[in-house]
């Protein structure tokens, strides 16, 4: 079956806010040095971020299941524009923070995006849709930290210039070139309250579980150019190529095999199959000691988001009302980003006692994830 032309320009989209969200990673350490922050402190950065986009996406998503998809992604859009000019023009660390600060507060796009997806897509190949939309993120892995250490060699500030432009760019493509979604209906079987959908026992299993994962991998994923400076000591370039290989097993991964694999084996077993695989690869951080062996845990971790990230977004979506759906992927969103408030800061303290212990908190998430799916009943 082909996927409705509709989305092929929200993936662009997808694309190009990815693409600026990276830039910031591999240069973390540069950050600390110019503007002489700690460790924690540049963890902190994207826990700002975090705070406020957990405050803003439930909003987002309610607001795009009232006024329409496409407006909100624009409204979103032009704080994250905001948020790229103030950071390329930061001369101090707070002005550093408020612009995470304004970023954050319009990072409610990537729950409306999904509730696009899933409202222009057929439930047969939302599977596939879902898996194209996480490609899509994960090319802009594979694209962000390169450009972002190439960049880099003209100057820190360089890198947060070309992603106001790119952002620029995005906001006038949404514009002129993305379709609004149908608006979904809100009558009969689609009455019940927001809350009632939400505190329902399977959802608030699912939620849990993307909690978990989404927390595991932004721990992990925030730190990783700090775990490579001070464990196998890689410079920011080098922390980008390998940012950048990630992006490029996951985006294999998803082109080539989430969509059958969920056919195989359904979306639940998917799901436990890659928390299994997440729980190796964090397992086998402890054991790093040269890059060959980093570059083995790397694979898994990064196959293992790839699959799970479109997983639990479709069990989330097909769990929800259609006329409520904004809001709950915005409200998991929500969770998602709460997960980035504490793990950055929890993993900063730990990489500072010991980079190889770095690996314990997500491992024991992605366990108790495992443990979840495995007390839900099976569905396909």
């Amino acid at each position: 079956m082909r996927l409705p032309r509709e989305v092929f320009p929200l993936y662009a989209i997808v694309f190009i806010d990815v693409i600026g969200f990276t830039f910031l990673i591999p240069l973390l350490p540069a950050l600390g040095r110019r503007f002489s922050g700690s460790t924690f402190e540049m963890g902190l950065l994207i826990s700002t971020t975090a705070l406020c986009a957990t405050l803003s996406s439930p909003g987002w998503g309610y607001l795009s299941d009232r006024i329409g998809r496409k407006r909100v992604l624009l409204s979103s859009q032009w704080f994250t524009l905001g948020g790229y000019l103030l950071i390329a023009l930061a001369g101090s660390l707070p002005v550093l923070f408020l612009s995470r600060v304004i970023a954050g507060l319009g990072g409610g796009n990537l729950g409306v995006a999904q509730s696009y997806i899933v409202d222009v897509v057929q439930s047969r190949d939302r599977q596939r849709a879902l898996a194209w939309g996480t490609a899509a993120f994960g090319l802009g892995f594979v694209v962000g930290p390169l450009l972002s250490g190439l960049l880099l060699k003209f100057g820190l500030n360089v890198p947060f210039w070309f992603a106001t432009v790119l952002e620029a760019i995005n906001i006038l493509f949404t514009f002129f070139v993305l379709r609004e979604a149908p608006r979904q209906s809100r009558g009969g079987a689609q009455r019940r309250s927001l809350f009632e959908a939400l505190l329902n026992r399977s959802m608030l299993s699912l939620m849990a579980r993307q909690f978990l994962y989404i927390f595991a991998f932004t721990y992990f994923f925030t730190l990783f150019g700090l775990y490579l400076d001070r464990e196998l000591h890689v410079d920011s370039t080098g922390a980008s190529l390998f940012l950048a290989a990630a992006g490029g097993v996951g985006a294999a991964m998803l082109i080539l095999g989430v969509d059958r694999l969920a056919r195989r084996f359904g979306d639940l077993g998917l799901s436990q199959i890659a928390f299994a695989s997440a729980f190796a690869a964090y397992a086998l951080v402890v054991f790093v000691t040269s890059l060959p062996v980093f570059a083995v845990m790397l694979v898994f971790w990064a196959a293992s988001g790839a699959a799970l990230r479109p997983t639990l977004t479709k069990l989330i979506a097909e769990a929800a009302p259609a006329g409520r759906r904004g809001a709950i992927l915005g409200f998991a969103d929500s969770l998602s980003n709460a997960s980035m408030i504490f793990a950055p800061a929890i993993g900063s303290a730990i990489i500072a006692l010991n980079p190889r212990f770095s690996g314990i908190v997500p491992a024991v998430c992605v366990a108790a994830g495992f443990v979840l799916g495995a007390s839900r009943p099976k569905q396909r």
